[in-house]
């Protein structure tokens, strides 16, 4: 009877014991198109003017992201002057300025960012 009352105890506390405990997104993938933080500073990998850019961001273990790029974004160096596109190359290093979620996620400016 003892052990009876126990495992009942047990199935009833386990939904509790398991349940998500934030009310957060959960991961579904997403993260891989999903904006860089802003400010975070990245690798080019590819770079097509016009139309994406591949990045790989600071850090240990990052796997490359490729974001669109909106039509009239705007190459500039870290005081804001404009750049020929033609500048960045794979090596790069750029800060992004994203906006948008999901599959509506383009890039408005590439800001180049001097090596330190």
């Amino acid at each position: 009877m003892k052990l009876k009352i126990i495992a009942i105890a047990c199935v009833a506390i386990a939904p509790f014991a398991l349940a998500q405990t934030g009310s957060g997104p959960t991961s579904t993938g997403e993260r891989d198109i999903a904006a860089a933080p802003t400010g975070e500073i990245s690798y080019v990998n590819e770079f097509t003017p016009g139309k994406s850019i591949k990045i790989t961001r600071a850090g240990v273990g990052t796997q490359p992201v490729v974001y669109r790029l909106a039509p009239n974004a705007r190459y500039v160096n870290e005081a804001g002057a404009p750049i020929d596109p033609s500048d960045i190359q794979p090596g790069t290093r750029v800060w992004l300025a994203i906006t948008g979620t999901g599959p509506g996620l383009t890039v408005d400016r590439v800001v180049v960012v001097a090596p330190k």
